[in-house]
């Protein structure tokens, strides 16, 4: 009997080892590394390419402003280009600026009633814009807005002569995105956005005294991919 208390002593040291043990294998695995600061936060380059789609309203009417024909021309292409930006972070708010340079050919056609061809070309654009967003962790999602500069051309065909307009079209630009960052310094985003391309009356040399007004906009879809160098 004398050896009882030291038989229980050992049992008790053995089992509080063993609990010990077992309590270290099963504690919870370490959790991830939080996102660095730096992200979403510095000047940053990237390439994007989409779908770019074109509408143009031609609006023929005479000097006395007597409405003739409206005619309308819907058409699309390939857009891409590269795009700088830098941003600030507050917190998770993403406030920035970002500006690109993208070549496109979107056309559209359509006819006039008095028989002439009309063929609406949109090309190289360009934008500058304010970027306002919100980081949710590695996600940010953002609108944006600012100008857009866009080549727009103006092709006129008749049996009986032709005509082209070529103008550089400054309009405001509007849209939305949403950005990933896979990597500290890679990310890759989704953007929408829509412009305004209009232009200014043209005096038609094919239909004598007679005006043409355009009221066009475009819409691009693009994906895009960005290298961020941080504050």
């Amino acid at each position: 009997m004398k050896y009882l208390p030291i038989l229980a002593a050992a049992l008790l040291s053995f089992s509080t080892a063993r609990a010990a043990d077992l309590g270290a294998r099963r504690s919870a695995p370490p959790a991830l590394a939080p996102p660095p600061a730096f992200l979403y936060s510095g000047f940053y380059v990237g390439a994007q390419a989409g779908w770019l789609g074109y509408a143009d309203r031609a609006h023929v009417f005479a000097p006395n402003d007597v409405s003739l024909a409206r005619v309308t021309a819907r058409g699309g292409g390939f857009v891409g280009g590269v795009h700088a930006g830098y941003d600030w972070r507050v917190g998770p708010l993403v406030l920035g600026l970002v500006g690109d340079v993208s070549g496109a050919r979107a056309v559209g056609n359509a006819f006039e009633p008095f028989g002439v061809a009309i063929r609406d070309q949109l090309g190289a654009q360009g934008s500058l814009r304010a970027r306002v967003g919100y980081a949710f962790d590695r996600l940010l999602i953002y609108a944006t807005g600012g100008l857009n500069v866009a080549d727009a051309r103006h092709d006129y065909r008749a049996p009986w002569a032709s005509d082209s307009r070529h103008f550089l079209v400054a309009a405001p630009t509007v849209g939305v995105g949403v950005e990933y960052a896979f990597t500290d310094r890679w990310s890759g985003r989704l953007e929408y956005r829509v412009s305004g391309v209009g232009a200014p009356r043209e005096t038609s040399r094919i239909l004598p005294s007679t005006l043409v007004r355009h009221e066009a906009g475009a819409g691009a879809a693009t994906v895009g991919v960005s290298y961020r160098f941080g504050p």
